[in-house]
């Protein structure tokens, strides 16, 4: 049987600390008839949530990073105490970074539902990201959709609110697979032990990503460079194209219909022509420059596969362009690329 902690959690930090414990009866803000009554109650009863000095919950304020991942952490087990750290969820960052979780760099961001469900499947010992990290939450009942249990359903791009927050919690306490936080693999997880998921690719032998073509005629170079692309974003849940009018290959995430990399080479056609990278909207959509942690890994395994070899390096440096808009180079097999970030253009990656 799993074992209920019952635990204090400290919960929008210097804002709370001085708060006093409360149920959700006591709240002006949290009526009866709010969907989240019976969970806010649950997780401010005993204290692992607390209300605002002037009797309010904010059940819509939204939540940051460090706000969730420490809720989370100590719905399992309080972790020892740190001398003198150097913010109040140091500790709770060692035992993330200790068991692999994919947290950012910047732990006052807003937290999006997707990022929460990469971090929850985590603490179940997946490696799951993007749409496929919802497609097991949605799976495995650690959370539900908001217009409906299917990755559309989920809103992944939306904020999570202190109400959805306790609610993840809960959810993760009646259900999680282990009382003890599991360790995340290395490498991704396989997207075929995660089982039937409406809206999700049900069927485990088709293609995943598929590729489609857009224009007339065929281009062997444009269909090679696609399937190169689709073979190292294989079980991602995105869809491959090639251009035959412009010469491009397209990742597309079906979830908002949105093209994030568009790579175009015209140089076998046209020396004039050399790389070009478009990487969109890769933004977590949350007020701050943080970058989609799925939609950078999906770019970095095309990039390589494409023959333009970069890792960490990379990553750090295109994030370092969207924080402060400021171009920035990076060097690739001997060739220097450009960053343009979006606040100067489109972005965009190019020689």
């Amino acid at each position: 049987m799993k074992r209920t902690k019952i635990l204090t959690v400290a919960f929008l930090a210097a804002s709370l600390a001085f708060g006093s414990l409360a149920s959700a009866a006591s709240f002006k803000d949290v009526k009866s008839s709010h969907w989240a009554y019976n969970t806010i109650s649950w997780a401010t009863d005993p204290g692992i949530a607390k209300g605002y000095p002037d009797n309010t919950f904010k059940p819509s304020q939204a939540v940051s990073e460090e706000e969730f991942l420490s809720m989370l952490i100590r719905s399992y087990e309080d972790p020892a105490d740190v001398a003198s750290p150097p913010y109040w969820s140091y500790k709770y960052y060692l035992t993330a970074k200790s068991l692999n979780y994919p947290v950012s760099n910047n732990r006052t961001s807003v937290i999006t539902r997707t990022w929460v469900a990469e971090i929850v499947a985590a603490t179940q010992g997946k490696n799951y990201s993007g749409t496929n990290a919802i497609k097991y939450m949605l799976a495995t009942g650690l959370a539900n959709g908001k217009a409906g249990n299917t990755v559309e359903g989920y809103a992944g791009s939306d904020k999570l609110t202190r109400a959805e927050a306790v609610t993840f919690i809960k959810n993760v306490i009646d259900k999680r697979a282990s009382d003890e936080l599991l360790a995340r693999p290395t490498v991704p997880s396989d997207p075929n032990e995660i089982g039937q998921v409406p809206g999700g690719n049900t069927n485990p032998t088709k293609p995943d990503p598929e590729i489609g073509k857009v224009g007339d005629g065929e281009d062997k170079v444009l269909l090679d460079r696609a399937q190169k692309v689709a073979n190292a974003i294989k079980g991602t849940g995105y869809q491959v194209k090639y251009n035959t009018e412009s010469g491009g290959v397209f990742i597309k995430d079906l979830a908002n219909n949105e093209n994030f990399f568009v790579y175009t080479n015209n140089g076998y056609k046209n020396p004039r022509y050399g790389v070009v990278i478009q990487y969109g909207s890769l933004n977590k959509n949350d007020g701050t420059a943080n970058i989609r942690a799925d939609y950078l890994d999906a770019i970095v395994k095309a990039m390589n596969a494409l023959g333009i070899k970069v890792g960490s390096d990379f990553k750090s440096t295109l994030q370092k362009a969207e924080n402060d808009g400021k171009e920035r180079t990076f060097k690739a097999g001997g060739v220097t690329y450009y960053i343009t970030p979006a606040n100067l253009g489109s972005g965009v990656i190019s020689e």
